[in-house]
């Protein structure tokens, strides 16, 4: 592989004393070193002479991209110093030394470049080939596709949260919130898609080098270093470049390769949410695969204060998060699938962490999500993407201040609002329950929250009185004015469903009515 004057330098300044000076070019053309040791030649384009000051002849020609390792000082040097670049040292150290040292860093970039076209010609895994790259640029990496979602990144564990993820997740204080960092993330990302040229980005305590990703003129993404462990060098700009170029041909290879990737795999999902039939080749994937994992679905609404945030950026928040994921706008918000197999717990503990994760962003940012049940049979992503919705609707309008909403939890209120069908409530109602809207419309005492109460603990008395804080007798006596107005057979189990059933929908009709008047 070729290199160029910043990397020499950046490897060779880790164990000597070396200055780069001269001219230079940032382009990867420098081949492997040699001794100079014949003065009349002159010095070669693109390559690298290992020589001693003293052996510095007087004025040779010197042609494109040469660079020279002059170890001690000469006269000379200020002729050299305008038509190529120098590294020098001062001290006086092994030629030898040198050379093997170079040697060394050129069998470095040599091995990750044989590992980048093995990957490229085999599993063409970009994964893999983010992974074996970390180690070049001493910190992690991750590529995003146009709509900022992650295509693969670095393991980024044992690194801690930079400061600006910190100040982006951290509660608030009071009720405003202040994310003027990350306001200018996304308005630096918006205007540099265009840009060819890599571009470093700094952000508090830490800073990114990103390269954008083409496929001819169209944009397809984007290569990070996200600078965790240790901190830019102007030869990481070179070797992003190159590294882009790779990944460039890796997508256009993966994007017409019939995988079940996590790309694949997410548009599977949307074309289900959306009822969209899948083709022939999606559907052949999903039979081949017959991988079996559990999902849960979630419909994630995001509040003002991030509305102004695309949504694909957020996508890839969620998809960060949590391994495995798909997440895509849909109808106005996103939608997401979570893999519950690659976190290795129980439906419970899943929900458990979904519900943390959220919370902690609720508070900040203004996240609502409604979770469906858990499924294994991928075709029935629309059915669960509903359930989610459902919850998602009626939880925000029944408990506004969870912000995290199970479907299991309002059910009951979907299926409610379901059997009623167009009929209003009130039609359904017998003639003895009338009579009780009738008696609480102008008694301070409740009988119809009595009667809920009463078939809710199963017709126990003492409950009963325990719930509605009543001694037995009283109760007793409100009960029986309560069955002879009702005049219906409360032992007959239908006719407790039913009037459980109306209950209970008066009951959301009142809360939604209540939250429609707020606003």
């Amino acid at each position: 592989m070729k290199l160029n004057a910043d990397i020499l330098y950046d490897n060779l300044k880790e164990d000597y004393a070396v200055e780069l000076k001269g001219k230079r070019s940032e382009k990867l053309l420098l081949g492997r070193p040699e001794y100079f040791l014949e003065p009349g030649e002159g010095f070669r384009e693109n390559h690298v002479y290992v020589l001693k000051g003293e052996q510095l002849p007087k004025r040779v020609p010197v042609s494109e991209n040469v660079l020279l390792l002059c170890i001690g000082n000469s006269m000379y040097l200020p002729y050299y110093l305008e038509r190529c670049g120098v590294l020098l040292f001062r001290d006086a150290v092994s030629m030898s030394g040198i050379f093997n040292r170079l040697t060394e860093i050129y069998n470095k970039y040599d091995a990750w470049d044989e590992k980048l076209h093995e990957l490229l010609y085999t599993s063409n895994d970009i994964g893999e080939m983010i992974n074996c790259s970390q180690d070049i640029f001493g910190n992690p990496l991750f590529v995003l596709d146009s709509d900022f979602h992650y295509i693969a990144q670095s393991d980024y564990s044992g690194i801690p949260e930079a400061d600006w993820e910190k100040l982006v997740s951290r509660e608030p204080e009071g009720d405003n919130l202040d994310l003027p960092v990350l306001s200018k993330f996304l308005e630096f990302q918006n205007l540099s898609m265009e840009e060819r040229k890599p571009i470093l980005f700094n952000m508090l305590d830490s800073s990114t080098l990103s390269v954008n990703l083409f496929e001819e003129e169209d944009y397809i993404g984007c290569l990070t270093v996200d600078y965790r462990c240790r901190k830019h060098r102007s030869s990481d700009r070179a070797l992003a470049v190159y590294l882009a170029r790779m990944l460039e041909r890796a997508l256009v290879k993966y994007a017409g390769s019939p995988r079940m990737s996590r790309h694949t795999l997410r548009q599977i999902f949307y074309d289900l949410t959306a009822d969209v039939h899948l083709s022939s080749e999606e559907r052949w994937l999903l039979e081949t695969a017959n991988h079996g994992h559990s999902y849960i679905c979630a419909r994630i609404q995001v509040g003002s204060r991030l509305s102004g945030m695309p949504n694909g950026y957020l996508c890839s928040t969620v998809e960060k998060a949590f391994p495995k994921s798909m997440a895509f706008e849909f109808d106005g918000g996103i939608t997401a699938f979570f893999d519950m197999d690659s976190i290795h717990c129980d439906e419970a503990s899943f929900y458990g962490l979904l519900k943390k994760h959220f919370i902690s962003l609720a508070g900040t940012n203004g996240f609502d999500v409604g979770a469906s049940d858990s499924f294994r049979d991928i075709y029935d992503a629309r059915l669960y993407y509903l359930q989610a919705c459902s919850a998602l609707e009626h939880g925000k309008v029944l408990a506004p201040e969870e912000h995290f909403y199970l479907f299991q939890t309002y059910a009951l209120t979907e299926l409610i609002e379901n059997a009623l069908g167009k009929l209003p409530l009130r039609a359904c109602f017998p003639s003895g329950l009338k009579r009780l809207v009738e008696h609480d419309a102008g008694s301070a005492v409740s009988y119809l929250e009595t009667l809920k109460i009463y078939l809710e603990q199963n017709m126990s008395i003492t409950r009963t009185a325990s719930r509605l804080f009543l001694n037995r007798s009283t109760l007793l006596e409100r009960m029986n004015r309560i069955k002879n107005l009702l005049d219906s057979d409360l032992q007959d189990a239908e006719e407790r469903l039913l009037l459980q059933i109306l209950l209970k929908a008066m009951e959301v009709q009142k809360k939604l009515e209540l939250s429609s008047e707020q606003i």
